[in-house]
This record gives C-alpha cells, sequence and structure tokens, in this order.
C-alpha cells in the first residue's frame, strides 16, 4: 500500500493549499498505523443518529494472519479452551481488535489536532460515549455497513462482511469526521454467497438461519445474536476465507478487495 508523504504543516496552511493536501498527509499518517487498507466513504446520505453529524467515514482494516486461520480452523473448540485457559488477551484476533480500535482513537486525535472534528468508532469511545445498546447489542452504524457503501464486499450469511480477497479474515475500525475528503459510496454488492450453507451447517448453537442478506434486512433474520458464542468456525470456513487461506487471493489481484 503506497501513499504520498509531505512534511508537516500548519492547520492553516494545511487549509489554505486545500483538502487535497491534507488527505494525502492523513493516508500517510494512517499508513505509519500498520493498517492493510484505508478508503474514505461518503455517509451523508445517512440519519444523523447513524452519522452523528459527519459526512465521510475512514474504514480501514488489517488482515488475519493465515497460520491463525489454520490454527482456528483446526481446532473448533479454540474460543473455548482460550476462556478455560484464560488466553484470550493472547489470541491474534483478540489483539488485532483492539489495535485496530487503538488505531481509530490516534486518527481521530490526529485530525483533531489539524483543527478538524472527528470521531472515533472504537469501541471503548461507542460505549463510552452512549452509543452501545447493551440490551440490543447495536450500534448506530457499523463498521461493516461503512465498508458495504464503500463496495468492499457484501454480508454473508454468517452477518459478517465478505471480501474477495480476505473472506471475513480482517479486522476493521472507523473514523467519522467532518474534515473535507474526497469520498465515495457505491451500492450494496449482492451477496456471491449463493447456496452456499458452510456457516449456517457449521454452526453449533444455530445462531446463523442461513438467508441470504439484503439492504435494509432486520440483522435478526439473518443471525440470532445473543445465541452467537463467537466460536469464529463461520469466520475460518467461509469458502472465500479459504480462498485467502489456500493462497488463491492472487486471482483477484484486480480487486480492491
Amino acid at each position: 500500500m503506497q501513499f504520498g508523504y509531505y512534511r508537516l504543516m500548519s492547520t492553516q496552511t494545511l487549509k489554505d493549499m486545500g483538502s487535497d493536501f491534507f488527505q494525502e498527509e492523513l493516508l500517510s499518517e494512517i499508513e505509519k498505523q500498520g493498517v492493510d487498507f484505508v478508503c474514505f466513504v461518503d455517509i451523508s446520505h445517512l440519519t444523523h443518529k447513524q452519522s452523528k453529524g459527519y459526512s465521510t467515514a475512514i474504514l480501514f482494516d488489517i488482515a488475519l494472519s493465515k497460520s491463525y486461520l489454520e490454527k482456528v480452523a483446526a481446532n473448533p473448540e479454540y474460543v473455548e479452551q482460550m476462556k478455560v485457559l484464560q488466553t484470550i488477551n493472547e489470541d491474534e484476533f483478540h489483539l488485532t481488535e483492539h489495535k485496530t480500535d487503538q488505531i481509530a482513537d490516534n486518527i481521530e486525535k490526529y485530525i483533531v489536532s489539524k483543527g478538524f472534528k472527528a470521531y472515533s468508532q472504537s469501541e471503548e469511545n461507542i460505549v463510552r460515549s452512549g452509543c452501545y445498546d447493551k440490551n440490543n447489542k447495536t450500534t448506530p452504524l457499523p463498521h461493516k455497513t461503512i465498508a458495504v457503501l464503500a463496495g468492499l464486499g457484501w454480508i454473508g450469511k454468517n452477518n459478517l462482511l465478505v471480501t474477495k480477497k480476505y473472506g471475513s479474515a480482517i479486522s476493521m475500525c472507523s473514523v467519522l469526521t467532518s474534515a473535507t475528503l474526497d469520498s465515495k459510496r457505491q451500492e450494496p454488492l449482492i451477496p456471491l454467497c449463493g447456496n452456499c450453507g458452510i456457516c449456517s451447517q457449521i454452526c453449533k448453537t444455530n445462531a446463523i438461519k442461513g438467508d441470504l442478506w439484503y439492504y435494509g434486512v432486520e440483522r435478526e433474520k439473518i443471525v440470532d445474536i445473543f445465541l452467537c458464542v463467537t466460536c469464529l468456525q463461520c469466520l475460518v470456513h467461509c469458502p472465500w476465507t479459504n480462498k485467502y487461506l489456500n493462497g488463491n487471493e492472487k486471482a483477484y489481484a484486480q480487486n480492491i478487495f
């Protein structure tokens, strides 16, 4: 991933030079954080509750390692064993989720330091600002909703974002901002799950309903989130994740995701 690099300047200088300069500088700063992908998404059409009045979402991700996916796929009780052994804090997925949250907080601070408004959608910040509905386990604007608006993938039958390059093997986070950025929005992709039902068949709690997602569908028609135990098996056994795991992502080199 290559971005342009520029020396740091004052907020007023950045504004005088226009948004293009700030965008390049921002991309450079985000790259330093160690992300695998970043994009700017237009969210100006969303409700105020979702967008909080911001016009752009900065979405970024970090891909999970293939060795980790192999380890989890080979052990259906992987997560349960971690809970018993109390080693969740050593788990790659947990650490990656924590890292993307930290990056979001860092990006918010960076944007604010340049004179713009921003809101980190890290787990801690969402809870602290009262935007997490504990009873329903929902947030106003999930990262995967932003990803769908960016055209990066679709929501699979496992209720996870599925991309052509990585399958569901990514950890995402996002930052909302009022900064003027070259943001874009696309129509949601039609799910490419077809007749595949591996995720629902492998779900030991029957949380996954096995139905195709479509824009505007209620989450409850796709998955019963209260039955989900986050065992990660639907993530690692998704055929699109397996294409990444088996090295077939080269076939999708021309795709963003």
